[in-house]
This record gives C-alpha cells, structure tokens and sequence, in this order.
C-alpha cells in the first residue's frame, strides 16, 4: 500500500515478489548506529527491531520523516548529504529504536543551552559551510558535546534546531543577493548553498510568500 514501511533484518534471506510498478527509498540502519543511538541516550544497547518479515505497515512518522527528503534526491551538490539529511537520519534512528528496538531513555537531565564560546563556534562553522557539508556529529564535536546534547543545547540558546538555523542564514544571504547583485538565479541558489535553482525558489517562496524574482523585481534590482 501507497506509504507503506517494511523493516527487513539483512541477515535473513529474503524474496520479493513485484506485481507492478512503484517508487520506495531505502534506508540502511546499521547496527554500529543503533548502537551509538544508545548510547547517546544512555540506554542499554538494542537487541533486534521488532518486525513483521514482508509485512508492510503505516507509520506516519517515518512517512513524514522520509518524504521531507523528497525536494534533495537527485541533488548533485553537497545539499544531498548535507545538514538536514543529518537531522532526518538521527531523528529516523531515534525513533526505530524507542518504537521497534523498545529502547528506553532515562528521563533528560535539565541542562542549559550553549555556553557564548560554543554557540559562536558552532554557528561560525555554519556559517563556513552553508552548502550544509557539515554533520551533527562534527558541530557536536567542537562544542565538546554528544550529539543528542548539542542538537538540544544549540535549539535552547537559538530557539531553532541547527538545519533551521543554516537555511534562514542561506536566506538571508539569498535576499542580499538578489537586492545587491545582478547574478542569475541560478548562481544565487548556488552560492548559498541551495541544491539547485529550483530548491532554491521552492524555500524562498515558502519561507518569504514570494518567489526570487518577484522579490528582486519589487525591490528594483
């Protein structure tokens, strides 16, 4: 059925048959990352996903979380494995695991956000790559931070998780561009780290209520 997901253990021989044509994305959660999901929540390291071989079931969440990737395939810029792809993934474990690993978390401790030092490095290293070639788990890392903790922390000082945050910088950036230049479309979206013109105008118009041109041509540029 259309939005269906299915778990399948790659250690288990399996056989499909298709009876017509459709599209499906693939997604390998490995066991190192489970693994490392555990951790982060300081669980105790999951045993198997609890699953049905060959049964297909709804699961909104994966829906959700898989479709928002949708605008990135066949990108052929960095966009493709880039910040928000990151996010989508860590969420995605996160949730195969609490759901069909039946991992449970000790209660979050309250802790505060970013210290000033680590929130003006994590955001300095954004801004360095607005193409978004840059990992959760390399902005954790410089605040000295895990991941789970940084990702919480950075949305506590900001009010924004870090992918929000990089694309209302490449934003801004675009809306610079377009009043201060005469560079094409095509060569703003590239210069701010959009996969392409087409993702570029899908966020822009999403995020202003105008799509590049209008902008530039109310502004006069």
């Amino acid at each position: 059925m259309a939005g269906n997901v299915g778990i399948v253990d790659l250690r288990m021989d399996l056989l499909s048959e298709y009876v017509g044509p459709f599209h499906y994305l693939t997604f390998y959660a490995t066991r190192a990352a489970l693994d490392a999901v555990a951790a982060h929540a300081e669980a105790r390291p999951l045993r198997d996903l609890r699953h049905r071989p060959g049964i297909g079931f709804a699961d909104p969440i994966v829906r959700h979380l898989l479709l928002s990737l949708q605008p990135l395939l066949g990108a052929r810029t960095a966009e493709a494995v880039g910040l928000h792809v990151d996010h989508v993934s860590t969420a995605l474990l996160h949730h195969l695991a609490r759901t069909y690993g039946e991992m449970c978390t000790r209660p979050a401790r309250v802790r505060g956000g970013l210290t000033p030092r680590q929130q003006r490095r994590a955001e300095e290293l954004l801004n360095e790559r607005l193409d978004g070639g840059i990992t959760l788990a390399e902005l954790a890392e410089t605040c000295g931070l895990s991941i789970r903790h940084f990702a919480r922390a950075f949305q506590q000082s900001t009010g924004v998780p870090p992918h929000r945050w990089l694309i209302e910088r490449r934003l801004e950036k675009a809306r610079d561009m377009l009043v201060g230049s005469r560079l094409s479309l095509q060569e703003i979206a590239a210069a701010c780290g959009f996969a392409d013109q087409s993702h570029f105008t899908r966020t822009f118009t999403r995020a202003t209520g105008s799509s590049p041109g209008t902008f530039r041509r109310e502004r006069g540029s």
